[in-house]
């Protein structure tokens, strides 16, 4: 079976990439939970947690720092970010590939992302968001470039 986030990072698969280095790719979720849900998918293929080398373990947390931290600059998630790994098919883990979710939450978004929560895999709306993709990579690419 071959793995999406394996095809992403061989380029064999499209993605809003926003950021890259020798040991992540950071994308956004083509199913967000809400506007500018990014991910943070590891290149190797590593299914749980405790397959990453501790070295790269490591690097996962500041890494994901500054990803906030340029989501807050661009509006998104200004006092509240969700980090979200699930780790294994028991934790509803959907690709069998080690990412950590960010996503990005304001007051009184319970119902809006509960109902995602429910229709994120169905087809409905996929040219919004998929525009909306678009433009959310664009200013977070920006911000990510400048961070260098």
């Amino acid at each position: 079976m071959d793995c999406v986030f394996c095809a992403i990072a061989e380029q064999r698969l499209p993605a809003h990439r926003l950021y890259e280095d020798e040991d992540f790719i950071v994308l956004l979720d083509i199913f967000p939970m809400r506007p500018a849900h990014v991910l943070i998918v590891s290149r190797l293929h590593a299914p749980f947690l405790r397959d990453l080398p501790p070295p790269v373990r490591e690097r996962l947390l500041a890494l994901s720092e500054r990803v906030a931290a340029a989501l807050r600059e661009a509006g998104y998630g200004e006092n509240g970010i969700n980090l979200l790994i699930n780790d294994g098919p028991d934790s509803n883990q959907h690709v069998p590939h080690l990412h950590l979710h960010l996503i990005p939450r304001r007051p009184g978004d319970l119902p809006a992302l509960l109902w995602r929560l429910l229709v994120r895999f169905l087809p409905m709306g996929r040219k919004r968001i998929e525009a909306r993709l678009q433009d959310e990579a664009e200013r977070l690419r920006l911000i990510l470039g400048k961070e260098n």
